[in-house]
């Protein structure tokens, strides 16, 4: 039984309810998700998150970090932050052929598991192939999950062994062409083949989402405690066009009148009443979210831990 079981709705939820918002792009291509010197959490509009259970997961903004700590009631928790070309405008498109890469800077401050393929902090990157990497980070080793063809669907992959406990460490990683390549702090420690995890099948499946990013925990298999200040995404800066319609000139112009007829009337329009709210569900659409919760919650029960 693999871990993405519920990981999919996990990130159903976060994609589903993410508000999507025009962002600055540095240098044209690169795109800053977070920087902890704001002196906030991260934006929802750049990095939607959730949690499951919602009050199981600990989320705070302490000592110029965000830190992320899924470990208060063991193992049987998921967190994590999700961004993408579909949920954030201005995200860069992830094209291997051009190089890409992913900029992050955190501290895992502690992590445990009881599955040697699976990691409490996790960091997925889909190109626009939907073709990547699935990182997993230990105290001591960060390592590649497989797919078919490099060992077996989320089996433990090429690993290095690294010391991740060790402060804040700012890692880059990059796809080109067919392989990727992992730095810390400018020094590389581990590369390998890019992967394919379209196989898995799931009733959401983020494995085939292109230009993706996910990083937190997506197994009840281990926990971790992180300690984050910085992400940024670097691509090809998507293009936005737009459609003229040409203009028929042999056509009579409208009649334009500089005062208004007589019997004219203006018409009061009526004003909306404004609401706060940025996205507005359908009644049947609040059902459903509370359905997927339930669903999530008794697969739980039903299938013990991943």
């Amino acid at each position: 039984m693999h871990k993405k079981i519920l990981f999919p709705i996990l990130v159903f939820l976060i994609s589903g309810t993410v508000f999507a918002r025009a962002a600055s792009l540095v240098d044209g291509k690169t795109l800053v998700l977070y920087d902890a010197a704001s002196g906030t959490l991260p934006d929802p509009s750049l990095m939607g998150y959730t949690a499951f259970p919602p009050d199981a997961v600990s989320l705070t903004y302490s000592d110029g970090v965000t830190i992320l700590d899924t470990t208060p009631v063991g193992m049987d928790a998921y967190a994590g932050w999700v961004s993408s070309g579909a949920t954030v405008a201005g995200f860069p498109i992830f094209d291997r052929t051009a190089g890409m890469q992913v900029n992050f800077t955190l501290q895992l401050e502690s992590e445990t598991h009881d599955n040697q393929s699976r990691s409490g902090f996790n960091v997925i990157v889909l190109d626009r192939d939907a073709r990547g990497i699935e990182l997993g980070f230990w105290s001591n080793e960060i390592w590649a999950q497989n797919d078919d063809t490099s060992g077996g669907l989320f089996t433990h992959g090429e690993g290095a062994a690294f010391d991740t406990t060790a402060g804040l460490i700012e890692y880059q990683l990059t796809l080109n062409a067919d392989s990727y390549t992992l730095t810390a702090n400018g020094v590389p420690i581990l590369n390998g083949p890019i992967r394919d995890y379209s196989r898995f099948e799931g009733f959401i499946d983020p494995y085939e989402t292109p230009n993706f990013l996910f990083l937190g925990d997506d197994t009840t298999s281990a926990q971790s405690r992180v300690r984050l200040r910085f992400i940024s995404v670097t691509g090809t800066e998507p293009v936005v066009s737009a459609t003229v319609t040409s203009i028929n000139t042999d056509l009579p112009l409208p009649t334009v009148f500089s005062t208004p007829t007589s019997t004219s009337t203006p018409v009061l329009l009526p004003t909306s009443t404004p609401t706060k709210r940025v996205v507005e569900l359908c009644p049947s659409g609040w059902l459903f979210v509370l359905v997927m919760v339930g669903s999530i919650f008794l697969i739980t029960k039903s299938r013990g831990r991943l």
